[in-house]
């Protein structure tokens, strides 16, 4: 399967050289692995350096962080880069993976089987544990909602929506995801293709997660997440997602925030019409997903 990996780094030394570990043990390899440190003060680059110069398809690209620009922007910015160094490429598929993940060995492998049985699935990734001092944690995650940090497009899905938009809040995947559904495409999450996530947010700070939720609930709310759709969403987290019940305050108290921030959201108001609709409908049905837009699994 002809395809290639972007990854967008910042500061990642302590993980990033199991990453790449990863992705070498794949059963399948890509055609080029651009690997783009976004400004890394850390060891990242040498790292880096030191790979490429034994494998010839790892890329280093350097790019020089904008000041005013958000983390999120910055990286989608930075995968933006990574994509044009592969224009010279033929490629079906395009993998976008931090630089903190480690890939079980055939993860590339059965994500272009479930691709090759859906020619509509047009996003698709597995799941992440994450690792809490070493021990591995669930998520929550919906099924059509795929991370940035496993996620795989197929290049005619990426291309149809414009790839990531720079959020200055962040969820620039989820917003993918919603693009591609509004234009036709499936997106899934299979929860058989386990990943790790060693550098989960927030982990061991109390105050941090906070923070973190809290900045969600903005993010939320510049996604246009419908109010009433959000608010059982919340609900639900305070007694599925650590820390329990206060961090689903938090989600709850960062959207309310972001309403009298009177910041324009960033995405088109057709999107904004799609998403609201979607999550009214998902309540009609007590949230369960319509055949028409499941993925067959395994």
């Amino acid at each position: 399967m002809n395809f290639v990996i972007v990854t967008p780094v910042y500061n990642e030394q302590k993980h990033l050289a199991q990453t790449i570990e990863g992705v070498l043990a794949q059963k399948v390899l890509p055609a080029r692995w651009v690997i783009v440190d976004d400004g890394s003060t850390d060891a990242t680059a040498q790292i880096i350096g030191r790979y490429a110069e034994k494998v010839p398809w790892i890329r280093y690209l350097y790019r020089s962080r904008e000041g005013g620009q958000t983390y999120y922007a910055s990286n989608v910015y930075a995968i933006a880069e990574g994509v044009k160094a592969c224009g010279d490429l033929n490629y079906d598929f395009l993998a976008i993976l931090d630089g903190d993940i480690l890939l079980p060995s055939d993860y590339y492998q059965k994500i272009f089987e479930r691709f090759s049985e859906n020619e509509k699935l047009g996003i698709a990734s597995g799941v992440y544990l994450d690792n809490v001092q070493g021990k591995l944690r669930k998520i929550l995650n919906d099924r059509r909602s795929t991370p940035k940090a496993l996620m795989v497009f197929r290049r005619a899905c990426y291309e149809s929506i414009g790839g990531f938009l720079p959020l200055k809040y962040g969820g620039e995947d989820t917003c993918a995801c919603f693009m591609a559904r509004m234009k036709g495409w499936k997106t899934w999450s299979f929860p058989d293709l386990t990943a790790v996530h060693n550098k989960p947010v927030g982990t061991g700070h109390g105050a941090g997660l906070l923070q973190i939720r809290f900045r969600q609930g903005i993010g939320e709310y510049f996604l246009a997440a419908h109010p009433l759709f959000f608010g059982l969403k919340a609900l639900r987290r305070c007694v599925k997602e650590p820390p329990f019940l206060l961090g689903g305050l938090a989600r709850m108290a960062g959207f309310v925030f972001a309403h009298f921030m009177r910041e324009k959201r960033q995405i088109p108001q057709e999107l904004i019409q799609y998403i609201r609709r979607e999550h009214l409908e998902r309540l009609f049905r007590g949230n369960r997903i319509p055949a028409d837009f499941q993925v067959n699994q395994p």
